[in-house]
């Protein structure tokens, strides 16, 4: 079998031992570009024809017909002479699609989305450094545009896709910078207390809750008081809890210009804060042998290192209130975000914390959260289907963004396909 690599972050190009191919018409290349996107496995004809043609019409009546002749193209450029003789192509028909057996670690961008997965996983781990490296590596792949020479639906989605991962990378490399040039004066125990940005991206397609937003701006950036105020989100599944949270706490970043503190405790227990505390002072400027093993007296170093300065903490999918509570921070200028499930917090609490609650979104809100998602052209060409939609999610935000999601996926697809019965059988609830 030839030694193949491509690369799509910048023009579709092609190596094979080290001799790079030529794919001189377009069509060829969004084929190649559908395969790649799946290399190693079968891809049905139907969805390279979807993701190669789309919604041509008539201009190009049989585009099943004219696969082969594209497949054939590239078939004889990737295996080249030695595999014409065996016999043994790297482009194979498979059932009723076809099969490019190549690794996906032979494509730069399975190396740039493992980099920046990798690079995620350092920053929860507490681990800048590595994670600057890291995101600094999967960046240097990129050569262009991400498949700038090839047309078709596939190729303008997972250019839109890839564009907005890099555009994410950027942004932590950046807060990164910050946070490991950023210190603020010592701390006992620490070398200097950094300012960490551990926050996730804020959304670009968020829409509504303006009334929750301003309720907690008014808590977030109001004069401080004497203690760190806490103000929980809840809601059922589904609402947008987090996605509330994390843009709340970007709108009020610069009110917190000592940083910002997150932890995801989706799925894990109380026995995984005391683990979760040893990752903030960590992240705060705290060497690893410097941190107490004592739970205890890791708290108060906690808060030692939190006095007199403005730090927020955002702690996502809590079970309560209670079995996170040596997390929240107690001085004053500082404050505390938390998400909660609907019935885990039914009222404020003795602590005098604030509490905002999360329902569906209205049908004007959850419309154009829709046309957000799917781009306003796609959206306003099933305007009616659209609302049909968004009425199916229940208007709910999560299962909005997964309808839009499949849809993007599914570029030839109508809005109106989507609704019954993939949809309306099952309410889009979650």
């Amino acid at each position: 079998m030839p030694e193949l690599r491509f690369t799509v972050l910048g023009p579709l190009r092609a190596w094979r031992e080290g001799r790079e191919l030529r794919f001189n018409r377009a069509r060829d290349r969004a084929v190649l570009a559908v395969l790649l996107a799946a290399a190693g496995r079968p891809v049905p004809v139907g969805e390279i024809v979807d993701g190669v043609w789309g919604e041509e019409g008539d201009e190009a009546p049989d585009r099943v017909g004219a696969l082969p002749g594209h497949v054939y193209r590239l078939r004889k450029a990737l295996d080249g002479p030695a595999a014409e003789r065996s016999g043994a192509s790297v482009l194979r028909h498979e059932g009723k699609g076809y099969r490019l057996d190549v690794d996906p670690e032979a494509v730069d961008r399975t190396a740039f989305l493992a980099g920046i997965a990798e690079a995620a996983t350092a920053r929860r781990n507490w681990q800048p450094e590595r994670a600057r490296s890291l995101l600094s590596d999967a960046l240097a792949l990129w050569t262009g545009r991400a498949l700038d020479d090839v047309p078709g639906p596939f190729a303008a989605h997972e250019r839109r896709l890839l564009d907005g991962r890099r555009e994410e990378a950027l942004r932590h490399r950046r807060d990164l910078d910050l946070e490991l040039s950023g210190s603020t004066g010592p701390a006992p125990g620490a070398r200097a207390v950094r300012r960490p940005f551990q926050l996730p991206p804020d959304l670009a397609e968020f829409a509504g809750r303006q009334t929750q937003l301003a309720e907690i701006a008014e808590v977030l950036t109001g004069p401080p008081g004497a203690t760190a105020p806490l103000i929980r989100v809840t809601g059922p599944a589904g609402t947008g809890k987090s996605a509330l949270a994390v843009h709340a706490a970007h709108r009020a970043e610069t009110a917190y210009p000592d940083g910002q503190l997150y932890a995801d405790l989706r799925g894990v227990g109380p026995e995984a804060v005391p683990g979760i505390l040893a990752a903030f002072v960590r992240a705060l400027g705290v060497e690893e042998s410097a941190v107490p093993s004592d739970p205890a007296d890791r708290r108060a170093l906690f808060h030692r290192l939190l006095a007199g300065r403005r730090v927020l903490v955002v702690l996502d999918g809590a079970p309560a209130v209670e079995p996170v509570r040596p997390l929240l921070p107690t001085a004053p200028g500082c404050a505390a975000l938390v998400t909660l499930a609907e019935s885990n917090e039914p009222g404020a609490g003795p602590d005098g914390g604030h509490t905002v609650r999360l329902g569906r979104l209205s049908p004007a809100d959850a419309l154009f959260l829709l046309y957000r998602l799917l781009g306003p052209a796609r959206a306003a060409r099933e305007p009616h289907s659209a609302r049909a939609l968004a009425a199916a999610c229940d208007y709910l935000p999560g299962p909005l963004c997964r309808a839009a999601d499949l849809l993007l996926r599914r570029p030839s697809w109508s809005i109106s396909a989507l609704v019954p019965p993939v949809l309306g059988r099952q309410r889009c609830g979650g």
